[in-house]
């Protein structure tokens, strides 16, 4: 909405390329999705080494199997 908004306020730009716009818009929030959760990860592991909180070990074992430690972290009690 704010994106159809701001462009019928600026000159020189068709109302009706909102349609081609916001398709790709979709996929550009898609890609910040996947950047936002990249990020996200990248700084955790950067900042519990910073603090000295990194496990090196159990986080080379969860990377390498990443599926059967999910399998075993939803068998243990809430």
């Amino acid at each position: 909405m704010t994106l159809a908004a701001t462009l019928s306020v600026i000159p020189g730009i068709p109302v009706e390329s909102i349609a081609i716009i916001l398709g790709i818009d979709k996929f550009m929030s898609e890609c910040r999705a996947l950047t936002n959760l990249i990020g996200n990860g990248v700084a955790t592991i950067v900042i519990s080494r910073w603090e000295g909180e990194l496990d090196a070990k159990a986080l080379h074992d969860t990377m390498a199997h990443p599926i059967t430690v999910g399998e075993e972290m939803e068998r243990l009690p809430a």
